[in-house]
Order: C-alpha cells, then structure tokens, then sequence
C-alpha cells in the first residue's frame, strides 16, 4: 500500500485536481471527493470501498480491476478512459448512482440492477459488459461499439442506437419500446432467431 500523504492530506477533498498520478492499488477506501478533476491518472487495481465522488470527472485514466464495493459514484464522468472488470453493480445505490461514460473503452463491466435512466455511452466500445435487469430508459449508445455484450431483463424503451455496432438485443426479454435503431446494425435485433435476411 502507498502512503496516501503523497498525494492528500485529508481524506475529504474538494475542488482539487490531480495529473498524471500513478493511484495503481491504492487503498482510498472510505475517502470523499467533490468537484474534483483526474487527468492521465492510474488506478489499476485500486479500491474505492465506501468511496465518495461526488461532481468528479475522469479524462483519460486508467480504472481498470477497481474494488467499488460501497462506492458512491453521483454525478461523475468519464471520458476517454479505460475501465476494466469493474463491478458496478456493487456500487452503494442509496443515493442517486448518476454517471456519464464517453469515448471510452470498457471491458467486463457488470451494470446489472442499476438506475441507469438518461445515462450516456456514447462514442464508446463496451466488450463483454453486462446489462442484468437494468433500467436503461432514454440512455445513449449512440456510436457505441457493443461487442460481446449481453442486455437481459433490461429496460431499453427510448434508448438512443443510432449508430451503435455489433450489439445483440433480444425484444421478447428486454423492453425496446420507442428505441432508436438505424439500418443496417438494427438486423442485430433478430440474430437470435432462426431466419434469413435477405437484402435488396
């Protein structure tokens, strides 16, 4: 474990940012952050156990193998990082779970049983995640890369896929009702049927 004094001197931060600085398994458990900005940071196998982020952007970090068992994410945004194995779904969900995911890469990532509503993806490629059970009304996928990822018992209903590739919805087991598709990724929605699609 690193001694945290290297980077805070308190474990409730506020209005702080942080550049290139190697969090790689870090122990922040417990620790607050508002309104705080990470940039190029690392924080491989780090764990974030009864962490807060409040109102806190992530540009261009490495979150892969994160412990977020009881961690607070509100208000929190990613953009162009990569995340990977992360267990959402342990996320603490007593108060709002709010986050925003952009040009980013995620892998083995489990959203199952969240309040996702409005929650956007877009630009992003998403492998092998997982959408258990997961309210995703209104959510952004647009110009998503969904390879390998599985959508089960999961609400989509004016959920945005224009532009979205490689994705497998199954409509007799997830609610699509008013989502947006564009032609031609939108044959994705019967892969799991046994037909032919012939094009003109």
């Amino acid at each position: 474990m690193k001694n945290l004094k290297e980077f805070f001197s308190t474990s409730e931060l506020e209005d702080q940012t942080f550049k290139s600085q190697d969090f790689s398994s870090v122990f922040l458990d417990g620790y607050s952050f508002s309104n705080c900005s990470f940039e190029k940071c690392n924080f491989t196998e780090s764990s974030w156990k009864a962490a807060k982020f409040v109102s806190c952007t992530f540009k261009n970090c490495n979150i892969s193998l994160v412990k977020l068992v009881g961690c607070r994410l509100q208000d929190v945004s990613f953009e162009e990082c990569k995340i990977v194995g992360a267990e959402f779904f342990k996320c603490d969900t007593s108060f709002i779970f709010s986050i925003k995911v952009e040009k980013s890469f995620l892998q083995y990532c489990n959203f199952s049983e969240l309040d996702m509503k409005k929650t956007s993806f877009q630009k992003s490629k998403i492998h092998k995640g997982t959408f258990i059970r997961t309210c995703l009304i209104e959510a952004n996928f647009a110009d998503t890369d969904l390879q390998e990822t599985i959508f089960h018992s999961s609400d989509l209903s004016k959920a945005n896929f224009c532009g979205a590739v490689n994705y497998i919805i199954d409509p007799q087991i997830n609610k699509i009702k008013k989502a947006k598709f564009s032609f031609p990724e939108v044959v994705g929605l019967l892969k799991g049927y046994d037909i032919t699609i012939v094009y003109p």
